[in-house]
């Protein structure tokens, strides 16, 4: 039997639920926002011709907003969890 890593003890552990939330959540939004921009990321190349960037990177908003979101969601709970008498309570909520 192995020895678990910190992220396995994480994941196990259900921590960061903040932090998974607006990660979604800004995958999502990022997605949304990527698609309704997709038609205007045309550029003319001289040997290629037109060529679509929301076909070269399909995931990039989502990959974008996912990124935003984990970097959100992961201050808001260090912050949480640094505050005086009550950061023990939320850091174990946390994880």
């Amino acid at each position: 039997m192995r020895e678990l890593s910190i992220v396995e003890i994480q994941t196990v552990a259900g921590a960061g639920f903040i932090k998974d939330g607006l990660s979604s959540i800004g995958g999502n939004v990022g997605n949304f926002g990527y698609n309704l921009i997709s038609s205007y990321l045309n550029v003319q190349l001289p040997v290629l011709g037109n060529v679509n960037l929301s076909n070269l990177l399909p995931t990039l908003g989502k990959d974008v907003g996912t990124a935003i979101g984990s970097q959100v969601g992961g201050q808001i709970e260090s912050t949480l969890t640094s505050l005086p008498l009550v950061g023990g309570v939320i850091g174990k909520i946390l994880g």
